[in-house]
């Protein structure tokens, strides 16, 4: 097994999916991680980030047990360290017949390019580089967090800047077109608003038949989808027992911890607050 070939071969397949030039440093970048952190990950965790974003790849792509979409992608990409082969010689090699192949890693593909997949993807890699990144007790100074915090409230103002100049000159051109505009609206705002009522009258009448009807429908462009209203849990409740019953912990799942950025009390900043993953 070569390391380099798996590295090459996890970087073509993230361009698959994600777009040209994707790799797992230019993830990184995207991520938030400094020149700095981004340079140690690359010299020093490179391997733990492949061998962690291939397994959750896996993990994507198997279903009770079976897992033919993610070891034709294996064997086409290298992702084990041997060097890639044709979707042929890839079936041939896992006694997987070459028109089932085809369909395995088309539909492969197409599920590690859905908008959850690519999400979830980037949320395990920002894991995986944090918790390499935390082995390492090597945290950021605190002086150094403090100067990209105040670079980060210029970066904003300069931002609110350019809006407010923006929004002056929108308000300037809206002010010649306005009793135009103002004519369009008396014109047609009856008209919308009746519109609006008749679908809307419609549309309740709509749902209160399929909920009696219990069941979904199709008509037209439209269909109405019935569901089963939604459970929940008392939160507070399955804490308590779960004092007296700690086997039903093994079913709880905990987030990432995440950091949202506030202007502090007092700064003569807006209001601008970011939160990251």
């Amino acid at each position: 097994m070569d390391l380099n070939t798996k590295l090459s071969g996890l970087d073509q397949f993230l361009t698959v999916i994600y777009g040209s030039g994707t790799t797992i440093e230019s993830l990184l970048i995207t991520l938030g991680f400094d020149a700095g952190q981004a340079s140690r990950l690359r010299e020093k965790h490179l391997p733990a980030l492949a061998d962690g974003l291939i397994e959750a790849i896996r993990k994507r792509l198997t279903w009770e047990e079976k897992d033919p979409g993610f070891r034709i992608l294996v064997r086409r990409f290298g992702l084990d360290g041997e060097p890639p082969a044709a979707l042929d010689a890839a079936a041939q090699g896992l006694h997987i017949d070459s028109s089932y192949a085809f369909y395995a890693e088309g539909e492969a593909l197409q599920r590690c390019r859905s908008k959850t997949a690519l999400q979830d993807f980037k949320k395990e890699l920002h894991r995986l580089a944090l918790a390499e990144l935390l082995h390492d007790g090597e945290k950021p100074r605190k002086e150094l967090v403090v100067q990209k915090l105040e670079r980060l409230a210029d970066l904003r103002a300069a931002v609110d800047v350019a809006r407010m100049d923006y929004e002056a000159k929108r308000a300037e051109i809206l002010r010649k077109v306005q009793s135009e505009l103002d004519a369009i609206e008396a014109e047609f705002q009856p008209v919308l608003e009746g519109a609006e009522l008749n679908a809307s009258a419609l549309e309740a009448e709509i749902k209160n038949d399929v909920l009696l009807r219990g069941e979904s429908l199709r008509g037209g462009a439209y269909r109405a989808v019935y569901m089963k209203g939604r459970v929940s849990w008392d939160s507070q409740g399955i804490n308590e027992y779960a004092r007296d019953h700690p086997e039903v912990l093994q079913f709880r799942k905990e987030g990432q911890p995440s950091v949202t950025l506030r202007i502090a009390a007092g700064s003569p900043d807006g209001g601008h607050d970011s939160k990251g993953q």
